[in-house]
């Protein structure tokens, strides 16, 4: 290397070493006033809350949605909640127990689009939030915290478009998540406070019936949920806190709303008579694996990080941090071994998992020791590198959604002139979706073509 290109390399240096010394001083001076630091909180959060608006806004209705717009079972389109409690009543009985989230899901498709996208967004951020807070209990609040759990969903959710924006989906996985966490945020944000009778007997009524929805919402999600609160549990034993009656009660509550969910008669109509036998297990066993492996890799690899960094770098009191920790990851797992007892392992079903993966390594990353210079250029550096890769990622994702929302609005001009001039079948080239976007399934025809009163038939792309 010539003795130029050496003085360049340092001259580089200096001059970023220079810029993040500054750029950290500022974000100081800017954490210090509080004025400046609640205005960037809005900010961002403005931004965070427009930029899922926008995908949302973006983002027709497809597949399940068509379905989820009649009464189940019947011909008849939802009017009204009394419609959509008798759908969910059939739903019951015809085809599964997820009774809370297909209610959200209907009411989403009843009410203005406009208006469900807004309301879609506004989870997104609660569902932030919600993680947020999990994460860092009662301790003081950080925006790049705030900042890097929003950059980990974009980034680790193996299906955002499923799972998020995709109406049906977004009920499932993001409402019915949003549901397990705010009933489980009482649990972690306890400390072992005595309370009085009246708190008690409110707390009490409050958390039975809002774990009877949690518990109601998702088989794999809402079981590893209970499994935390056991775990929370003897969580508050190891430091002698007393165990809150209000706490039994959420757990009494929860367990009943997922026996009423598993329990369903829809179920057992929809699984047949296949027995599970060792060979099947052993197999469904591999299968979650490689789909856990498969799809969530590089998150795997970011919690092994974490918890190298954790252990190197952490000089305090580490049993609380690495046992709420543990008892996140733990769930994440079983909600992963919980699958064995489904035929499918679909990437949407990770959507949980991944959700307390982050929460646990979020714990220790959030409590570890931040006066190392070190440790701060690499926060800094993976927020600056992820803000750009996001805004790369997210230009694709709403070029590709709007794509879709174009072929669609295509379609129904084609649909519209077909059946004023009295054809009787319209033909479409399938669309099978991305990360940002759900595709058509099979049964996409025959929804649309109740949907639309004309035949529709979906072929294969060339």
């Amino acid at each position: 290397m010539s003795k130029i290109q050496s003085n360049m390399l340092n001259k580089g240096a200096l001059l970023l070493k220079r810029f993040y010394s500054e750029s950290e001083s500022k974000m100081q001076k800017v954490q210090d006033s509080k004025l400046r630091n609640g205005l960037l909180w809005c900010v961002v959060v403005l931004i965070c809350f427009s930029a899922i608006l926008l995908l949302n806004y973006l983002t027709p209705i497809i597949s399940d949605d068509f379905a989820y717009l009649f009464i189940y079972g019947e011909n008849i389109r939802i009017n009204s909640l009394a419609d959509i409690l008798q759908s969910q009543i059939n739903h019951y009985y015809m085809w599964g127990g997820r009774s809370v989230v297909h209610f959200i899901a209907q009411v989403l498709l009843l009410i203005p689009p406009l208006a469900a996208d807004v309301l879609n967004s506004l989870a997104y951020v609660v569902y932030i939030f919600l993680i947020y807070y999990h994460i860092k209990g009662n301790a003081k609040s950080s925006l790049k915290l705030f900042v890097l759990i929003n950059l980990a969903v974009w980034f680790m959710q193996p299906v955002f478009g499923d799972t998020i924006l995709w109406i049906t989906g977004a009920a499932n996985y993001l409402w019915g998540t949003v549901l397990i966490l705010l009933f489980l945020l009482p649990y972690r944000l306890y400390q072992g406070r005595k309370f009085s009778m009246l708190e008690q007997f409110i707390f009490s009524v409050l958390l039975f019936a809002f774990g009877v929805l949690a518990g109601w919402t998702n088989e794999n999600t809402a079981g590893a949920m209970i499994l935390i609160v056991l775990f929370f549990y003897s969580y508050y034993r190891s430091v002698r806190w007393k165990i809150p009656v209000w706490s039994v009660c959420g757990l009494i509550g929860a367990v009943f709303g997922y026996m009423v969910m598993i329990l369903a008669p829809g179920n057992f109509e929809r699984a047949g008579t296949s027995d599970l036998n060792l060979y099947l297990v052993v197999y469904r066993l591999f299968n979650c694996a490689l789909t856990f492996f498969y799809y969530c890799g590089p998150l795997i690899l970011t919690c092994g990080v974490v918890y190298v960094l954790y252990y190197h770098f952490y000089k305090g009191e580490r049993n609380s941090h690495l046992i709420l920790s543990i008892i996140y990851s733990t769930a994440a797992i079983a909600a992963i071994l919980a699958m064995v007892l489904s035929p499918t392992f679909p990437r949407r079903a990770l959507f949980g998992v991944v959700t307390f993966l982050i929460i646990g390594m979020g714990t220790l990353f959030y409590n570890l020791d931040f006066r190392n210079s070190f440790l701060r250029q690499i926060r800094s550096a993976i927020i600056i590198i992820g803000l750009c890769s996001f805004i790369f990622t997210y230009y694709l994702a709403a070029k590709e959604i709007n794509r879709f929302k174009g072929i669609v609005t295509y379609r129904e001009a084609e649909i519209e002139k077909a059946k004023n001039s009295g054809a009787s079948l319209c033909v479409f080239e399938r669309y099978d979706g991305n990360v940002y976007i759900h595709g058509e399934d099979p049964f996409s025809e025959e929804l649309m073509t109740r949907y639309y009163g004309i035949k529709i038939r979906l072929k294969n792309p060339d």
